[in-house]
C-alpha cells in the first residue's frame, strides 16, 4: 500500500490555466472548475486564472461553469511532474440560472434546475456587486419568498415564508459549514463576520423546511454561505470604502502557495453611524442612579416615563426605555486566517481562526431594545475533505469585553457563550452513479453563563444529530430523493426529521419536482430559563419609597420545541431561450408555537405571585406581589402560499428580473384559546413583490436596479406590537473594473431615501451610500 501511495504522489502534475470570455479574451472571475469523475475542482480568482495541484497523470475532461455561460468541457493530459497550460474560452448562455451548480440541497453539487428544494443563489458579479455595503442580508433582499426586515446597521431577521420575528432564527445560517447563530438566543450577529463579503465565493439560500440534512432551525430554510480558497485569490488585495453616515471601511488580505499549502490572513474593520436613536435622555446624567431612582421614587418614575422620544406613533408605556442610548459610531473590527493543504492522493484539510470585534450595535427583542457595547466573536475551524469523508470541527465564542444595555430596564447584560461541534459525513456513489448515499453524524457541545444577568447560574448542554439520505436516478429525466434524521438533545425532546422528493424533467429545459419534509426549531436559552426582573416598570410605591408591585420575566423550562411538516411543488424551465421561469408553491401544517412573553404563561408560577426579591434602596431581601410574564406552547396553523419568478434576457447584456410572493395562514381554533390566537402572528405581508433590470456592459462595467415594494401588515414580537406601513425602496448597485489590478464598486440602499420602518419597534431607515474601491497585486 506505502509503494501505490508514493507512487501516486510521484506521478503527478499541476495544471495552470485561464478562463476567458471567448468574445471578448477577458478573464472569467469565479468560474467554477472540476475534472470530471474526479474529486479534483477549484474557481478561478478575480483574474480568471486557476491552478490545479498534485493531480494524478492521465487524461482528463475538464468541465468549467459560471453564471452567464454555457456549460464547457475541454480535454487536458497530465504528465508527472509536469505543469500543463490550459485556456478555456466560455460562450455566453441565454438563460443564466440553467447552469448554476448548487450544494445545499443534497450535499452534492447538482444544476440548480435538478435541485429537489426550491433555491436562490447570488455569485460572481451579482455579489461582487454589492460587497461595498457590508451587510451580507441585503445580497438577499430582492430573492423570492425571502422576507428580510432591518433596525440599525446589522440588525436583520432573515425569514422566508412567513412567521418572521424580532431575533429570528428559523433559517439556519451557515458559514463553511459553521452555524453563525449566538448560544443564548440563537440568532445571528451579522456583523460579527470576519470574512469581508468580497471574500466569498457564493450564497446560497434554500427555502422550505431542511432539518432532514441540517437539524435544529433549519426550520424554513438554510443560507449556506462558502468562502474563496486561497489559492483562488493569491496575491494582496487592499479595499477601502466610503459612505453615508460618516462610513469607512479598510481590509487588507494577502495569500499566497507554497509546496503543497496555500495560505490567506486578512484583517480590517468599519464604522458608522447607526439608523438608531435616543428615546430618552437621563434625567440624573448617571444611568444605575436613573434606576436606583425609578426603582424607588414613584414621582421619578413618572418623570422617566414622561421623557419618551418615540419616532413613530404607535409606541407607548410598554416601550419606555430608562437607558440613553450610548453614542459613538457602530465599528467592526477583524482578523483572520486560514491554511489549506493539499494531499498529493486527493484530498485536502483546511485550518483557520479568527476575532471579531463589535462595538454599538442596536437590536430590537421581545423585552425591548439592547444596545452591544462592546462584544467579541473568536473563532475556530479545522476540515478534512478526501475520498468521499468530510469531517469538519469549529468552536467559536462569544465573550462580553464590555456589558450589554437594556435600554427598557437600564441593566447590564452577560452572553458569554461557547459552542463546539464536530459533524462527520460520509457520501458514495453506487451502480455508475445512479445512486448517491450520503451520511453522517453530528455532536455539539454549549456552554454558556450570563453571570446571572439573563438567566441563573451556568448551563453545560449537548446536542447530537444522525442523519443519511439516498438519491437514485431512474433515468435521465427521473430522480427520488429520500433523507432522515434523528436528533437528541439535553434541552429538549428527541425528534425525527424526514424528507422526500422527486424530481422530473419531461422535456429538455423543464422540470418539476413534489417533496415533503417535517422539521423543528428548538427553544433557545431564554426561552426556556430567563430570569429577569424588571427594576421599576409596573411598580407602584408606598409614601417611603418601598416597591409593592412589580414584573419578572421567568422562562418556561417546559417547552416543546416547535413542529412544521411541508409539502411543496415547483417547476422551473426554459421558455425559447430567453425566459426562465420558477414558481414554487407549498402547504405546511406548523404546531407548538413558541409565544411572545406573556403574563400567566409560566407552568408553575400563577401571575400575579409574591415573590422573593431584593430591595433597590437598601438591597435587604423582601417579598412582594409580581406580575410574571413567560412564554409557553400555543396553537396549530395551516400556512400556504407560493413565490414565481421570472428572469427575461433582453440580451447578452440586459437582463430583466421579476418575482411575486403570496402568503396566506389560517389558525386551528380548536387548538387555541381567544387570549392565545393573539399569540400567533405571521410578522408577514400577504404578498410582496420585486422587480429589477441589470445591465453587464462588455466594457468591464455593470449596474443593477432594483424595486422592492412590502404592503402594510401587523407586527407583534413581545413588548412590540403595531403596524407595518407600506413601504416601497429602489436600490442601485454597480461595479466597474478599472484595470487588472483595480475594481470598484457602488451600492446605495434606498436611493429616493423613503424614510420608513420594518420592525415595528426598530429605527425609521434612511438612504446609505458607500462606495469601496480594491487594488490587488
Amino acid at each position: 500500500m506505502l509503494d501505490s501511495l508514493r507512487q501516486r504522489q510521484a506521478n503527478s502534475g499541476t495544471i495552470k490555466g485561464f478562463v476567458r470570455h471567448a468574445d471578448s479574451e477577458e478573464g472569467v472571475p469565479f468560474a467554477n472548475i472540476l475534472l470530471k469523475g474526479t474529486t479534483w475542482g477549484a474557481s478561478s480568482n478575480e483574474n480568471g486564472e486557476f491552478t490545479l495541484v498534485k493531480v494524478p497523470a492521465g487524461n482528463y475532461r475538464m468541465v468549467v461553469s459560471t453564471v452567464g455561460h454555457q456549460i464547457t468541457e475541454q480535454s487536458v493530459e497530465v504528465t508527472a511532474d509536469q505543469t500543463v497550460s490550459v485556456n478555456i474560452y466560455l460562450l455566453n448562455e441565454d438563460v443564466q440560472l440553467n447552469e448554476i451548480l448548487v450544494y445545499g440541497a443534497s450535499f452534492r453539487k447538482e444544476r440548480i434546475t435538478e435541485a429537489p428544494a426550491a433555491i436562490s443563489v447570488v455569485e460572481g458579479k451579482g455579489l461582487q456587486r454589492s460587497a461595498s455595503s457590508g451587510q451580507l442580508p441585503k445580497l438577499l433582499e430582492g430573492q423570492p419568498g425571502v422576507d428580510l426586515v432591518q433596525s440599525g446597521l446589522y440588525d436583520f431577521n432573515l425569514n422566508t415564508r412567513g412567521f418572521n420575528s424580532s431575533l429570528n432564527r428559523r433559517v439556519l445560517i451557515l458559514l463553511d459549514g459553521r452555524d453563525l447563530g449566538t448560544a443564548f438566543l440563537s440568532s445571528t450577529e451579522w456583523n460579527g463576520m470576519s470574512t469581508p463579503l468580497e471574500d466569498l465565493g457564493r450564497v446560497e439560500m434554500v427555502r422550505g423546511p431542511g432539518s432532514a440534512l441540517y437539524g435544529a432551525n433549519a426550520y424554513n430554510g438554510v443560507l449556506n454561505i462558502t468562502s474563496i480558497p486561497p489559492k483562488q485569490m493569491l496575491g494582496t488585495k487592499v479595499t477601502a470604502g466610503i459612505g453615508e453616515l460618516s462610513m469607512y471601511r479598510t481590509d487588507i488580505r494577502h495569500a499566497g502557495e507554497f509546496d503543497h499549502f496555500s495560505y490567506r490572513i486578512n484583517a480590517g474593520g468599519t464604522s458608522g453611524k447607526t439608523f438608531s436613536r435616543k428615546r430618552t435622555t437621563s434625567i440624573t446624567g448617571d444611568r444605575k442612579l436613573d434606576i436606583y431612582r425609578a426603582a424607588t421614587d414613584g414621582n421619578f418614575q413618572n418623570q422617566i416615563n414622561n421623557n419618551q422620544h418615540f419616532e413613530y406613533d404607535g409606541l407607548g408605556v410598554l416601550n419606555n426605555e430608562v437607558a440613553e442610548l450610548r453614542g459613538g459610531p457602530v465599528n467592526q473590527f477583524y482578523l483572520a486566517g486560514r491554511v489549506d493543504h493539499e494531499y498529493e492522493t486527493g484530498g485536502a484539510v483546511i485550518v483557520e481562526g479568527g476575532i471579531t470585534q463589535v462595538e454599538n450595535e442596536v437590536i430590537v427583542t421581545g423585552i425591548g431594545r439592547v444596545q452591544v457595547q462592546r462584544a467579541r466573536r473568536p473563532f475556530a475551524r479545522m476540515t478534512y475533505n478526501g475520498y468521499g469523508f468530510n469531517l469538519n470541527i469549529w468552536s467559536q465564542s462569544r465573550i462580553n469585553m464590555a456589558p450589554e444595555v437594556s435600554l427598557s430596564t437600564g441593566l447590564d447584560l452577560v452572553q458569554d457563550a461557547n459552542i463546539s461541534q464536530g459533524e462527520m459525513q460520509f457520501h458514495r456513489s453506487f451502480l455508475d452513479e445512479r445512486l448517491f448515499l450520503v451520511g453522517g453524524i453530528s455532536h455539539r457541545l454549549i456552554s454558556i453563563d450570563t453571570k446571572n444577568t439573563l438567566m441563573l447560574g451556568t448551563r453545560e448542554d449537548n446536542t447530537s444529530g444522525f442523519f443519511g439520505q439516498a438519491e437514485f436516478r431512474f433515468t435521465p429525466e427521473l430522480k427520488v430523493v429520500g433523507a432522515a434524521r434523528i436528533d437528541r438533545s439535553t434541552l429538549h425532546e428527541n425528534f425525527f426529521s424526514p424528507k422526500a422528493a422527486v424530481v422530473y424533467s419531461p422535456i429538455a429545459n423543464h422540470t418539476v419536482r413534489a417533496t415533503y419534509n417535517k422539521a423543528f426549531q428548538a427553544p433557545n436559552y431564554s426561552e426556556l430559563y430567563l430570569h429577569v426582573d424588571h427594576p421599576y416598570r409596573g411598580f407602584t410605591t408606598n409614601f417611603l419609597g418601598t416597591a409593592t408591585t412589580g414584573l419578572v420575566y421567568r422562562g418556561n423550562p417546559d417547552l416543546r420545541v416547535e413542529k412544521i411538516e411541508g409539502y411543496e411543488v415547483g417547476y422551473n424551465g426554459v421558455i425559447d431561450g430567453t425566459l426562465f421561469l420558477t414558481v414554487d408553491a407549498y402547504y405546511n401544517n406548523l404546531k407548538d408555537f413558541v409565544s411572545d412573553l406573556g403574563a400567566g404563561f409560566h407552568p408553575t408560577i400563577l401571575s400575579p405571585s409574591i415573590l422573593p426579591r431584593k430591595s433597590y434602596r437598601t438591597g435587604a431581601d423582601t417579598s412582594f406581589s409580581h406580575a410574571v410574564w413567560s412564554y409557553k406552547n400555543v396553537g396549530k396553523v395551516e400556512e400556504y402560499g407560493y413565490d414565481v419568478s421570472v428572469n427575461y434576457y433582453l440580451s447578452d447584456e440586459i437582463i430583466l428580473d421579476a418575482n411575486y410572493s403570496y402568503f396566506q395562514f389560517e389558525i386551528d381554533k380548536k387548538s387555541v384559546s381567544i387570549a392565545d390566537a393573539s399569540q400567533i402572528q405571521p410578522n408577514s405581508p400577504r404578498w410582496k413583490s420585486n422587480a429589477g433590470i441589470t445591465y453587464q456592459s462588455k466594457n468591464n462595467y455593470d449596474v443593477a436596479l432594483k424595486i422592492k415594494y412590502v404592503p402594510s401588515y401587523y407586527w407583534s414580537a413581545g413588548v412590540y406590537q403595531g403596524q407595518i406601513l407600506a413601504y416601497a425602496m429602489v436600490n442601485l448597485s454597480a461595479g466597474y473594473v478599472v484595470n487588472e489590478n483595480l475594481n470598484m464598486n457602488f451600492n446605495i440602499a434606498n436611493l429616493l431615501d423613503r424614510r420608513h420602518y420594518e420592525i415595528f419597534g426598530g429605527s425609521v431607515l434612511g438612504r446609505r451610500s458607500t462606495l469601496s474601491a480594491t487594488y490587488s497585486f
